[in-house]
């Protein structure tokens, strides 16, 4: 049995096409919905399946990019800042302590001020 397509939109202007229902339902929480083909002014996720890559185009351009090997997909996989192991907080570098110079030369000569 084929998978349905299901075309995507995250309210930005940007459409994705999806690959069956548990696809769709993946995508929902994090912030896209089913919606209608592209119509101009949209962007479209496209990927190449040889080289892997994966971009948005204008709606208007889908077809000329087809025959170069592009084809709606879905969007990339989302980064969880707060997860990705390539995203780590890194520590911030300690700053060494630094001590002033007396400006009070009585202090360094150790007399002490005249009174008046």
């Amino acid at each position: 049995m084929a998978k349905t397509d299901y075309w995507m939109a995250d309210g930005y202007g940007n459409k994705a096409l999806v690959e069956g229902a548990a696809e769709r339902d993946r995508w929902k929480p994090l912030g896209w919905a089913e919606t209608t083909e592209p119509e101009p002014g949209d962007m479209v996720w496209m990927e190449h399946p040889e080289t892997g890559g994966r971009q948005r185009f204008a709606a208007a351009v889908i077809e000329q990019w087809q025959g170069l090997g592009w084809h709606p997909a879905a969007p990339p996989e989302p980064v969880d800042v707060l997860h990705d192991s390539q995203l780590v907080d890194q520590a911030a570098p300690v700053a060494s302590a630094v001590v002033p110079k007396s400006t009070d030369r009585t202090a360094a000569s150790g007399t002490t001020p005249k009174e008046s």
